[in-house]
């Protein structure tokens, strides 16, 4: 059986109801007991990758009963690149919105969604349905949903110095990453031990095969700064550096802990390391 959802805020927010009228599609209520608070893992399969999700059942304040489903952060990411027109239209409003409660708007020409199917008790399959052919700006969009810029752009929390921080990357996967900008990265050379680490406006001006001070990396992982803080990039490298220059060995004899068995390689240090 499916069910058709509408894009609207809460798709971007993990979270969703589903009217009770349609929770047949998702439950059975003979063999399931469903009472407040209840909630059961589901995998959500969105373009032949799996991520986790959740059945969850509120009873609120006023005697509703809401059934709603949530998932998981990683696929959040993936919907906002893949209905970027309905991200970007919906953010634009959110910002722009004074007083009262913000729904969403959307015109009838530029509405999408997706169709949930399920697949068994288990799983279900998230299948999308968009109405436009996308514009020329799509690209560029989808790249700033990658580095949060949206999110500190719409956000009354204090904002955090780094937006984002990837795992360790092979040295092949590089062609995927070198447009990232603003990013604090580090380089290892796991047969030798060393590490080096540098800022670079945008990653691929910087990070290349053969680097002087580390030739033989083979891995690097990055943290992308938030944009109010672009300014301070080199700040926020200097106080890496000096960081890991206290802990570890490095090329300029500064007092260490001798935590680790990797040497910090970078030929430059602020001043108040000498």
């Amino acid at each position: 059986m499916d069910f058709y959802k509408e894009i609207d805020k809460s798709i971007f927010e993990g979270k969703f109801t589903i009217p009770e009228s349609d929770w047949g599609i998702f439950i059975d209520k003979r063999k399931e007991k469903w009472g407040k608070g209840t909630r059961r893992e589901v995998k959500v399969i969105f373009k032949n990758k799996v991520y986790s999700g959740k059945y969850i059942f509120v009873q609120q304040s006023t005697g509703r009963r809401v059934f709603q489903i949530s998932f998981d952060g990683d696929l959040i990411k993936k919907l906002k690149e893949e209905f970027i027109q309905s991200f970007i239209a919906i953010e634009s409003q959110k910002i722009l919105h004074t007083g009262g409660k913000f729904r969403t708007k959307l015109n009838d020409e530029n509405k999408e969604g997706f169709m949930l199917r399920v697949l068994n008790k288990d799983e279900i399959e998230l299948i999308p349905n968009k109405n436009n052919k996308g514009t020329p700006y799509d690209g560029l969009f989808k790249q700033l949903v990658k580095a949060n810029v949206f999110g500190w752009l719409s956000s009354k929390k204090r904002e955090k110095i780094i937006t984002k921080y990837t795992e360790w990357i092979d040295i092949s996967e590089l062609p995927e990453h070198k447009f990232q900008n603003h990013v604090i990265y580090y380089l290892i050379d796991e047969k030798n031990k060393q590490l080096y680490i540098g800022s670079a406006t945008k990653l691929g001006n910087r990070v290349k095969e053969g680097r002087e001070e580390i030739p033989g990396w083979n891995k690097f992982m990055y943290a992308i700064v938030h944009p109010k803080f672009h300014a301070n990039l080199l700040e926020i490298e200097n106080h890496t550096i000096m960081s890991f220059g206290r802990i570890m060995k490095n090329s300029k004899n500064i007092k260490h802990l001798n935590l680790s068995n990797y040497t910090l390689v970078n030929k430059q240090y602020p001043k108040s390391g000498k």
